[in-house]
């Protein structure tokens, strides 16, 4: 299976996110517009309308997430609910017990980026929310740990209701993920790069991975499964069977007919640079 050809640049800047329609981006634009007003109004009756500023920017960033990018593991409810309050106790913790802001800035940001990987809820816009915590004035000190319930965890769950019910009516992108119909896989067949570049475009959506990770992953879980169901892994009335050897050799059969279709074999092969190339 090999890959396409690309050109240095294009390698260096890396790929763009997945092409959207028009619908798309309306119903994301929409869904932002409402959640922003919404998180404005609330931030400035409790915080005024100077601190509301850091406040609204922050969950700008996620609402990036919630409405640009729904079926991103990043914009789930764990991650979207619990990496904002946790990044908020982590940042009322380091404003409240360090003295130097920017120590206290550093400690606030670091500190959360620490405990939402422990809690496995990363989101990045909670790294701003720790750091208004130390920074946004005396309005935000003010509130002490009160900040994580509000504004905070009333903006996170404003902003997680008005994406459950923008998303609701597109069946293909009803957030969270939870609520999407399950997928009817079509048949297996030979994958190709472009095969999984252009599958991901047909969900119309955004995913946070690279077509070359994506290419790699699927590599990985057909070899992992064919080990696993010792060297044959059914799917629906076909097996894959991979024979190991210089390389992973993938064939498909019905049942216990001939062999059907086609075969694809992947081999590690020293590279120009010293490293691994597949092909």
């Amino acid at each position: 299976m090999s890959q396409p050809a690309r050109n240095p640049l294009r390698r260096l800047i890396g790929p763009g996110t997945t092409r959207l329609g028009p619908a798309e981006i309306a119903v994301s634009l929409a869904g932002a517009l409402v959640g922003i007003a919404a998180v404005h109004a609330v931030s400035t009756a409790i915080l005024g309308p100077e601190a509301a500023l850091f406040m609204v920017a922050s969950m700008g960033a996620a609402a990036v997430l919630l409405f640009g990018v729904p079926h991103g593991a990043l914009s789930q409810p764990w991650p979207a609910i619990g990496g904002q309050v946790i990044s908020a106790a982590v940042g009322v913790t380091a404003a409240t017990w360090i003295p130097d802001p920017a120590l206290a800035a550093g400690v606030a940001v670091g500190g959360a980026i620490a405990a939402m990987q422990i809690a496995r809820c990363i989101h990045p816009p909670g790294g701003a929310t720790a750091l208004i915590a130390v920074i946004g004035g005396a309005e935000v000190h003010a509130l002490g740990y009160g900040y994580i319930v509000a504004p905070v965890l009333l903006n996170t769950l404003i902003l997680f209701t008005i994406a459950v019910a923008a998303n609701y009516p597109f069946v293909w992108r009803r957030y969270p993920i939870g609520l999407a119909p399950p997928a009817q896989d079509p048949p297996a067949a030979p994958l190709g790069h472009n095969d999984l570049t252009e599958a991901v475009r047909d969900l119309h959506v955004v995913v946070d991975i690279t077509p070359d990770e994506l290419d790699a992953l699927a590599r990985r879980a057909v070899a992992r499964a064919a080990e696993d169901e010792g060297g044959t892994l059914p799917v629906g009335r076909r097996r894959v069977e991979a024979e190991a050897g210089e390389g992973l050799t993938i064939r498909k059969r019905h049942g216990e007919g001939e062999e059907a279709g086609g075969r694809v074999t992947l081999n590690v092969v020293e590279g120009d640079d010293g490293g691994d190339s597949r092909s």
